[in-house]
This record gives C-alpha cells, sequence and structure tokens, in this order.
C-alpha cells in the first residue's frame, strides 16, 4: 500500500472515532475478526480437501493425485494451524518476585487496585530507558501473561512518584473492558505482523497465498486501529493524572525526554571515552547509572532537548502523541521540569545492587573484546593528534579536521578552534563550515550566522542542514530576548524551502533506487571510517555491518553510502528505531548515509550479491 493510501485512511479512521466511538470500535472488531475468518476459512478448506482425499481412497484406492491433493492439504493445514497459534517471545530482563521489592509491588498493587486493571504476572527489569506492559498468549491469541517491564535507567533518572505516574499509564492500557479491547487489537496486530514476517521468504504457493493476503490485510488493520491506538495513549495518560495528578504525569515525562536524550547521547559516549585509561570500566555503567542519571542535567543541554521534543510533529509512523500534544492534553506547560531529587531505585531496597551486576556483567561479556578494540582505537587517535601536534604549522585543512575528530573521540570538551584552524587554511572546507556552524550555533556565537551563510553558498549539499540550523538559531535567540527582524528570518526560510525541493529530489532518487542495486566503493575518509565504526561499537544492538557507495547523479560532489546492518535480534519495530537511530546520530556525515537492517528489510543474498565491505562485527567473550 503507498503511503498516502495508507495516511488516507488513518484519516478516515480518526474522524469514525470521533464522530461515532462506539460505531467505529464496532469496524474495528470486525475487521480484525475478518483476519481469523480467512485463516479459519483456509483450515476448512484444508480439512475438506482431507476428507474428500480419504474418502475416495477408501473407495477408489491409491492414486498418484491423491497423495498430491493430501500433501497440499496438510501443509495448508499446517500453515493455517501455526498462523493460529503463533507464539510471542517472553519479554526478557531481570526477574523480580515480592520479596526482591516489596515497596515496588505494594505500589504496583495500589494501582491495580485503583485502576480495576488485570493482576501482573510478571514484573521485569531491562536496561532499557522505558517502561512497558505486554500481555503474552498463553495458547496461541487466547488466555495471557501479563508482564511489567520497567527500565533500570528510569529507575534510576525518576523519584518514586513520578516512576508510579508511567507505571500508572501503562495499567491505564487495561483498564476495564476498553482496556482489555485495545490489548486484544494490539496482540492481534503483533500476530498478524509475525504471521507475515514467519512466511514472508517461504517460496511455497502455501505461503504465497498467505502473504497476498496478508500484504492486502496488514496496512488496512493498522490504519483503522491507528485512531484507537492513539486515543488509548490520551486515555492512559488521563487514568495516571487521575491517581498521580496532571502535574506529576507532566513532570515525568518532561524529565524522560531531557533525560532519556541525555542517557542515550552523553552517558554512553562518555562511558566509552573511558576506554583510553581504563582496560575495564570502574564503576560499571549500569552501577554508576544510580549516580549519573540522578544528576540534573546541564541547563543548556536541557532546554535543546525540550525544545526539540516540542518540535515533533505527529506521525503515522507511531501512535504515541507527540510531547506537545501530550502535555496539551493533560493541560500542563511544557518547560524544563523541577528535577527529581532522589531515584527510585530505592524501591528495590538490596535487590538494586544485584539488578546492576547483572546487567553490568551482560553488557561486560557482550562488548569486552569491542572495548579492547576502542581501547586501541583511542589510543591511536592520541598518536595521531601528537604526530599532528608536531607539525601543526604545516596542516592542511583536512588534517585540522582529522585533528577535531579524534580530538572529539577523547573528550567532550570545545573542539571548535581547530576547525577554526582548518578554515584558516581553506575558507570554504565544507566539513570545517558545517562542525564549526553547529557548534557556534550551540553556544549561540554572535558569528555562527555568517559561518552558516558561508556554508550554504559554497556547498549546496549542505544548504538545507545550515538553513535548517540557522532557523533553529534565529528561535532560540528570539526566545533569549533578542529581536530578530522578519527580513532575515524570511532570507533563511526561502533558502530552505529552495534547498529542501533538491534534498527532496535527491532522497526520494536514493530511495528509489533499491540499496542493493548499483553498489560501488564507498566515497569516504578514514576519519568518517573510524566515526561510523565508532558509533556501530556504541550500539548494542548490532551484530555486524557493511557499506557500500552508490552512483546517483542526484546533487554532484556528494557521497551515497548504505549502511547495512545485522541485529542479534530479527525485529521490525527494533530495525527500525535502530536505523532510525543510526541516521540521527551520524546525519552530520559529509554524503547522505542510508541505514537499512539485513534480513528485515534487505535479504541476506540480496547483500551478499552487493560486494559491499564488511566493516564490523561485534566480538564475543
Amino acid at each position: 500500500m503507498e503511503q498516502a493510501d495508507f495516511i488516507h485512511l488513518v484519516r478516515l479512521s480518526e474522524q469514525a472515532c470521533e464522530s461515532d466511538a462506539k460505531s467505529y470500535r464496532r469496524s474495528v472488531w470486525l475487521f480484525a475478526v475478518l483476519g481469523y475468518a480467512f485463516i479459519v476459512g483456509l483450515a476448512a478448506v484444508a480439512a475438506a480437501l482431507l476428507g474428500f482425499v480419504w474418502s475416495t481412497y477408501h473407495q477408489h484406492g491409491f492414486r498418484a493425485g491423491l497423495a498430491w491433493m493430501a500433501f497440499a492439504a496438510a501443509a495448508l493445514l499446517w500453515v493455517c494451524v501455526r498462523a493460529l497459534v503463533t507464539r510471542f517471545d517472553e519479554p526478557e530482563g531481570f526477574r523480580l518476585d515480592r520479596n526482591d521489592a516489596p515497596e515496588l509491588f505494594k505500589a504496583i498493587s495500589r494501582i491495580r487496585r485503583a485502576v480495576k486493571g488485570p493482576k501482573i504476572d510478571v514484573v521485569l527489569i531491562d536496561d532499557r530507558f522505558n517502561a512497558s506492559i505486554m500481555q503474552r498468549p498463553r495458547f496461541g491469541l487466547f488466555g495471557h501473561t501479563s508482564y511489567l517491564t520497567i527500565g533500570w535507567p528510569m529507575l534510576c533518572a525518576l523519584e518514586p512518584r513520578r516512576l508510579l505516574a508511567v507505571i500508572a499509564h501503562e495499567y491505564g492500557h487495561l483498564r476495564g473492558d476498553h482496556g482489555k479491547f485495545s490489548a486484544w487489537v494490539y496482540r492481534t496486530r503483533m500476530a498478524w505482523w509475525r504471521v507475515y514476517t514467519a512466511y514472508h521468504g517461504d517460496q511455497s504457493p502455501v505461503s504465497w497465498l498467505l502473504r497476498r493476503f496478508f500484504d492486502w490485510y496488514i496496512p488496512r488493520f493498522n490504519a483503522r486501529t491507528f485512531a484507537l491506538a492513539r486515543e488509548d495513549e490520551y486515555e492512559a495518560d488521563r487514568i495516571a493524572a487521575k491517581l498521580c495528578s496532571p502535574e506529576i504525569v507532566g513532570q515525568a515525562w518532561n524529565e524522560i525526554e531531557v533525560k532519556t536524550r541525555w542517557h542515550d547521547e552523553e552517558y554512553w559516549k562518555d562511558v566509552w571515552r573511558r576506554a583510553f585509561k581504563q582496560e575495564k570500566p570502574e564503576p560499571m555503567p549500569h552501577a554508576d547509572m544510580r549516580r549519573k542519571l540522578k544528576r540534573q542535567p546541564d541547563e543548556a543541554f536541557a532546554q535543546e532537548a525540550m525544545r526539540l521534543a516540542l518540535q515533533r510533529l505527529p506521525s503515522y509512523d507511531d501512535t504515541h502523541p507527540v510531547a506537545r500534544d501530550r502535555l496539551a492534553a493533560l493541560g500542563v506547560k511544557p518547560g524544563i521540569p523541577q528535577w527529581s531529587t532522589r531515584s527510585s531505585v530505592q524501591l528495590l531496597g538490596d535487590t538494586a545492587k544485584r539488578v546492576a551486576a547483572h546487567f553490568d556483567g551482560l553488557w561486560w561479556e557482550r562488548v569486552r573484546r569491542d572495548w579492547g578494540r576502542h581501547r586501541e582505537h583511542l589510543q591511536r587517535c592520541m598518536e595521531r593528534i601528537q604526530a599532528l601536534k608536531a607539525r601543526s604549522s604545516q596542516l592542511s585543512a583536512d588534517e585540522w579536521v582529522d585533528w577535531a575528530d579524534c580530538f572529539e573521540a577523547l573528550s567532550s570538551d570545545d573542539s571548535t578552534l581547530l576547525y577554526e584552524h582548518a578554515l584558516n587554511v581553506d575558507p570554504n572546507h565544507a566539513l570545517a563550515l558545517r562542525r564549526l556552524g553547529e557548534a557556534r550555533a550551540r553556544s549561540l556565537h554572535p558569528q555562527a550566522l555568517d559561518t552558516l551563510d558561508r556554508l550554504q553558498a559554497h556547498h549546496p549539499q549542505h544548504g538545507y542542514a545550515a538553513c535548517s540550523i540557522a532557523l533553529e538559531l534565529l528561535d532560540r535567540l528570539q526566545h533569549a530576548g533578542q529581536d530578530i527582524t522578519t527580513p532575515v528570518r524570511r532570507h533563511w526560510r526561502e533558502r530552505r524551502e529552495h534547498f529542501d525541493k533538491l534534498e527532496q529530489q535527491a532522497w526520494q532518487a536514493f530511495l528509489q533506487e533499491d540499496p542493493c542495486e548499483h553498489t560501488t566503493a564507498p566515497q569516504w575518509s578514514d576519519a568518517e571510517r573510524r566515526r561510523i565504526v565508532d558509533e556501530l561499537i556504541r550500539t548494542p544492538e548490532v551484530k555486524a555491518a557493511w557499506i557500500s557507495g552508490k552512483n546517483l547523479s542526484a546533487m554532484p560532489h556528494r557521497p551515497y553510502l548504505v549502511l547495512f546492518v545485522e541485529l542479534a535480534k530479527r525485529d521490525e519495530s527494533l530495525a527500525r528505531e535502530v536505523s532510525e537511530r543510526l541516521m540521527q546520530r551520524l546525519s552530520s556525515f559529509n554524503g547522505r548515509l542510508l541505514v537499512t537492517v539485513a534480513g528485515v528489510f534487505v535479504k541476506e543474498r540480496d547483500l551478499d550479491a552487493t560486494g559491499a565491505q564488511s566493516i564490523y562485527r561485534r566480538q564475543g567473550k
């Protein structure tokens, strides 16, 4: 289904939900039943064929045609049975019982009584900055086990009343009959997707038949249930606000927005920098989170994180409301929250040390060899800096940028002076202008706009980025009280619209090309290779990676790269999350980088045919 058609169906479902919610839910239920009816109908056809074969065999004896018909009918029946009893993986994490954390279980029980929800069968702690409730079917799709999963980073970052507000939100998804219906729809969506992926690579006629049906059915089912899923998020917020107050829920979401970004972008980067001096990190990172995530983030970072969160627009790729809409529905003003003064780790009592040690043990087992490789990389960066420093009066602009890359790998200190040196040698060096423009914009430097103006004037491939950074800078300057004239803002907006058209044309040309076709050797520098590999090392979900270049005529002088990654776990939602995260973190790459996931979005045999270069493979013990 085309994206425009999907969006049209989503909007129709939103209108139906607003005009007649009861009728809308009935239509969702009927469309969900259609999927089951198709599978059951196929199973009935298969059973009838088997009955016909058996009857014919008894009347006329064995015939070769009957054997083939019996084989096909049995295969169809087996596929249908598997579809109806699709297994859901059990969530992973540190399993708690009541004796491990009595205070936490008492709080969960209070929330359950208030929400009048079902019993939580299993409470888990995992290593993500998140919390979730999942119902796993016990027998196919009938009966379920309820799992509550709380992220260790969230426990470390939020005070107890805010963490309990998050848990109340998750529990709100299971409230009453509406909650049960929404949970059933969610499980059905997951079940159909698992059936589809299970037979995606199977070339048998039976699997082809199922794929054809689900190619038609799944996008329409997801579009039809989109409004239900998003409204369910708002309802869960309302329930949490009723139990804990809108202010606490709003403060929790604001703090999560900032600290999640800090955890993802700064905390782990700082952990990996310690490899330069430490053969093994001490203290270990999950144990250290108890101290670090409780701290108040830097004010400039917090303001920027909230600004970016509030700029996000609603998307049809995600049923969760954006921050601005979520806070408006709660009646809470967006802004920097009053930070938690203590963490929720205290709810675990003495078990907290065991939880931290558990995740640190798993983490170290997974990254030990990568830590050694990264340590060697940082040591080479220091050696490179020393070599460049010895002849600093003779360096080229590329060498000054290389120095800055090595310096940033080792430290979070300001590196703008190195880019200024690069521009003294080559005033229009593309990467130096972009990096300096970004740094000056972050610090509200008075020459930031001049730097960005030079960047967009001399390097069209960076024009859209330069104009976007400039417009964000103007918003921040105006927020800080400076008078920004309309002509200045209009100039940058018009330039961005111009570059946006060029970027859209180039990006569409890039996306329309099969990532596995017309590949070439990648055009990148050693510094860019180090940066990409360094990011892959810090992305624990990635198991291996390959890279190739692309031959495209759009936006001359720009290199195009495709980064293929293989994940330790094959899951479409995880694949989308990881690919988007990597593209965001590598967004300042000199060219355009597309990240795709082998085994999910790209078939392994197609990847093999590209001849892509292997650039990374995570080591075991």
